[in-house]
């Protein structure tokens, strides 16, 4: 209970003790408010308070009150080739004020190793905090011992949407190397698209050393030994982020849990095989000490308004707009984001893809500054106009296109229009974005040529089922143009993403119509 009132505290902005006539004034700092008992042997690191602690000073199993265990084989999505045991001393224990997680080569199941994986879960999760680990690695081609983090509640989706941090990672082929690294929805090693920095420690076998990880509203910070060797942070300008949500660039806006393990083999940690000669072996931790700070209690002036609001994308129905970061005197919360007054969303970060605009409008966008002490900044706001949209009564050139794969223009000899689309062939696909102003059946004409054997012609709108499908015979030549019209369909009032899809590649597109058909 002690643990999830210091969680809450920092969250809900919970102040030191209660108003009444003989308790403290519930706005007073207290700079050791967030310490519980069994930590209270630790002194405060400037205004960070240590709110979690275990420095395995009774032999034996570890503390159930801190520590629980991922218990199985599988691969554990890596390929990985232990089996993580359940409480067993085998493979961790404590001796002399030091945490073992061993690994042993032995059958369990189908499994050649064993070996254990700690973790916080719903004894220690937090969301920021400064959390230092002091231990020496394992030795030897084929362990992958790990500190990190993954998401308590997995607010955002499976993996990565939800993230997760390595504090320390270390792959036993490569000595003398260790890395710190985030994977998010928009940036994993899935994708190759994975944060890391990396830094040479010849000695991570041979002595401890105290990895630690720094983690604030918008901003991971890792050190070994007191020296930052990786940052991480939220690019509001980089391209990658301008097509996401913000969860899936940063979702480190969530609480977290510890996790510490040692695998065997797997798709990074076994690259180079496993040298069986080497077991046991086992990662040694002398103690894991979390802090906090209570930004809440630290705040005393209220946040300045966000400043150099700038409109970097619009379509017909979204945009996306950064800010620079409001000035405030400890810790940021958040920003309320609202659309025409209403509230639409929360952020940490200084910039948001706003999606569900309405096309050819000019909407208003108001960002207000959030403090953990829940006092908000004045708002500030920018005019966004969403670009029109044609209509689906309008007839569409086929080179003017929304989105395209495979497309080719040319020069047209027909009597309508300058350009045609040539040379389209099996899967190859242009988009249009329209408006339909008025439900009700249609149909849909497409102006072709084709000099011998025609092609199919599919359309498909946001569904993905296909509307019509629609036979392209041969006109007898590449310019040779005639107008062929698709079975009827029905189609719904709004603003739809129509996709001509060739089934059937071989012809060329000059326009193309919707005929609404008297029902």
């Amino acid at each position: 209970m002690k643990q999830l009132f210091i969680l809450l505290g920092l969250m809900s902005l919970v102040l030191v003790g209660c108003v009444g006539n003989d308790e403290p004034d519930p706005h007073t700092y207290d700079p050791r408010g967030l310490v519980p008992d069994e930590c209270a042997y630790l002194e405060n690191i400037d205004d960070w308070q240590p709110v979690w602690c275990d420095e395995f000073d009774v032999d034996g199993l570890p503390d159930p009150s801190r520590w629980g265990y991922d218990v199985g084989g599988g691969g554990w999505g890596n390929n990985e080739l232990q089996f993580y045991t359940n409480a067993n001393l085998n493979n961790v224990f404590i001796e002399d004020g030091v945490l073992h997680i061993q690994t042993l080569r032995e059958q369990i199941g189908d499994r050649e190793y064993s070996s254990a994986r700690l973790v916080t879960k719903y004894r220690g999760d937090w969301l920021y905090g400064r959390i230092q680990v002091m231990a020496r690695m394992p030795s030897g081609r084929g362990l992958w011992p790990a500190i990190w983090m993954l998401p308590t509640d997995w607010q955002y989706g499976n993996w990565p949407h939800s993230g997760e941090i390595d504090i320390m990672e270390y792959v036993g082929y490569d000595p003398g190397v260790v890395h710190g690294t985030i994977h998010t929805g928009a940036y994993n090693h899935m994708l190759g698209t994975q944060i890391g920095y990396q830094r040479n420690l010849p000695t991570v076998e041979d002595q401890f050393h105290l990895y630690e990880m720094i983690w604030e509203p918008n901003s991971i910070k890792l050190y070994i030994d007191g020296e930052q060797f990786a940052t991480f942070g939220y690019n509001p300008d980089a391209p990658r982020n301008f097509n996401v949500s913000n969860s899936d660039a940063w979702p480190f806006d969530q609480r977290f849990h510890l996790i510490l393990n040692v695998a065997v083999g797997g798709d990074w940690g076994g690259v180079m095989g496993v040298d069986n000669s080497i077991f046991p072996q086992a990662m040694e931790i002398e103690y894991v000490r979390v802090y906090q700070r209570d930004y809440a209690g630290l705040t005393e002036q209220p946040p300045n308004a966000p400043t150099a609001l700038t409109l970097q994308r619009t379509n017909h129905e979204s945009a996306r707009i950064k800010w620079t970061h409001s000035v405030v005197d400890v810790m940021l919360s958040h920003y309320n984001i609202y659309v025409d007054g209403e509230l639409y969303d929360k952020t940490t970060l200084n910039a948001i893809n706003i999606e569900g605009l309405i096309p050819n409008t000019t909407h208003r966008i108001d960002i207000e500054a959030v403090d953990f002490k829940d006092q908000t900044s004045t708002k500030a706001s920018i005019n966004v106009t969403t670009d029109a949209v044609r209509s689906i009564t309008s007839r569409i050139q086929a080179e003017e296109y929304d989105n395209a794969l495979g497309i080719r223009v040319e020069e047209t000899s027909d009597t309508i229009g300058s350009l045609n689309v040539t040379g389209i062939d099996s899967g190859d696909y242009l988009e249009y974005i329209l408006e339909v102003e008025e439900a009700g059946t249609y149909r849909i004409q497409y102006r072709v040529a084709s000099l011998e054997g025609g092609g199919q012609i599919r359309l498909f709108s946001r569904t993905r089922f296909p509307h019509a499908t629609t036979i392209v015979d041969a006109t007898g030549g590449w310019q040779e143009w005639q107008t062929i019209a698709s079975d009827s369909f029905s189609l719904s009032k709004g603003v739809f993403t129509f996709k001509v899809e060739a089934t059937i590649g071989g012809f060329n597109l000059n326009y193309i119509e919707f005929v609404k058909v008297d029902e």
